[in-house]
């Protein structure tokens, strides 16, 4: 017999649930990781029923049909988008809030069928703040909404909502709870939507990869960067303290940046590259080896201004690297200054301590033992669907 929870237990009996989850792309960088981790667990440990909409067939979609997780193929469109020119955001305004009713209405007559759908969703759990799809859903339906929430949308991607600001408030504020991956966030959310219900839940990283570290030996040192390609992320800081540790004669390390993104954007950092003779720097585009990959390597870069909690920045750690992470957004609450990598506060900072690494190559096994314990301890996928499904049923029981 599947139990839920033990906190859950507590309260009194409950009853597994039909939960709607929906994403907004098809592929399995972070937040769909955590949200396929999530729901495997939910599924295989809690006994619920997850369903997942996703917006087209891909990497995702193949993970959750291998698992038995029963998908939903409907267009999302955001509710949110990047604003450039006020001329420019109405246009997108306008053409993507009339094609998000069209997809609440569609999404809302297809959950409605019994015989297409089965019995309606006890909760409808949106997985991430720019798709106010669920939101929407949830007031059509009537039932329970809960949104996790992954990104600084505004500071991080300046990102700007297509409603009046009540009305973005009302959709938060009336659903029964925000996730936050991270209590900077929590503590953003908070001053912006002071009646909404907010709680903390880091997000759980998989441990399920054993770590085969290849020991540097007489190689020069690795640096890694994997994540999306984007302005924002601040790669473009990486390419500077590289060029300022060659012009101080530093030249024994290697920086891999590895992921996709916008096509204009990767071009401008080749360019970078190649104008500045940083033939230390390979960008690798996407890879799906990424286990194996950190197996190579010897210390993660996480640059971000923003960083909402960074799943990567535990997938380091749990390879037994050293973490050099901006002193800003989630990555705070991740490393632990001198334990288990180094914060920084600006491109002086981020030289600085890369060059302690290189400098003083013996702390790098010891910081990655730390992380590895402290990733293990503090950011486990069992434990992030243990607090989600007290979550649920706790909920279920203030409002059943």
């Amino acid at each position: 017999m599947i139990f839920p929870p033990k906190e859950a237990c507590q309260r009194g009996i409950v009853i597994n649930m039909k939960i709607l989850f929906i994403t907004h792309y098809d592929n399995m960088y972070g937040a769909n990781k955590a949200l396929f981790h999530l729901a495997l667990l939910l599924k295989t440990k809690y006994g619920e029923e997850p369903v997942m909409v996703v917006p087209a067939e891909g990497g995702m979609t193949e993970r959750l049909m291998e698992a038995g997780i029963q998908v939903i193929i409907h267009p999302i469109t955001q509710w949110q988008a990047v604003y450039s020119t006020p001329l420019r955001f109405l246009v997108k305004k306008i053409r993507r809030k009339k094609r998000l009713i069209q997809e609440v209405d569609s999404l809302f007559q297809k959950l409605c069928d019994e015989d297409h759908f089965g019995q309606k969703p006890d909760v409808i759990y949106s997985n991430s703040s720019v798709i106010g799809t669920g939101a929407m859903l949830a007031e059509k339906l009537r039932c329970r909404h809960i949104w996790h929430i992954r990104e600084f949308s505004w500071e991080h991607f300046h990102m700007k909502y297509f409603y009046p600001e009540k009305r973005v408030c009302e959709l938060y504020e009336h659903s029964e709870c925000l996730v936050t991956i991270s209590d900077a966030l929590k503590n953003n959310y908070q001053q912006r939507y002071p009646n909404a219900r907010i709680r903390r839940i880091y997000d759980g990283v998989s441990g399920e990869y054993p770590v085969k570290r290849e020991e540097p030996a007489e190689r020069p040192l690795r640096f890694c960067y994997i994540g999306y390609l984007f302005p924002m992320k601040h790669q473009e800081q990486i390419l500077d303290a590289c060029e300022r540790l060659n012009r101080e004669g530093l030249t024994e390390y290697e920086v891999y940046l590895v992921g996709d993104g916008r096509e204009g954007y990767c071009e401008k950092l080749k360019k970078k590259i190649l104008k500045a003779g940083l033939s230390q720097v390979k960008m690798t585009g996407y890879r799906m080896d990424v286990h194996e990959l950190l197996d190579t390597m010897d210390v993660g870069l996480i640059a971000s201004e923003y960083e909402g909690f960074g799943l990567v920045t535990v997938e380091y750690m749990l390879h037994g690297m050293p973490v050099i992470g901006r002193n800003s957004g989630g990555t705070p609450e991740i490393i632990r200054d001198q334990v288990t990598g180094y914060l920084y506060d600006d491109t002086e900072g981020l030289v600085n301590a890369m060059k302690r690494l290189m400098q003083h190559p013996e702390k790098i096994k010891q910081m990655g033992k730390e992380g590895a314990e402290r990733a293990r301890e503090c950011f486990s996928e069992e434990r992030n669907a243990e607090e989600i499904a007290c979550l649920i049923h706790e909920d279920h029981k203030s409002v059943g």
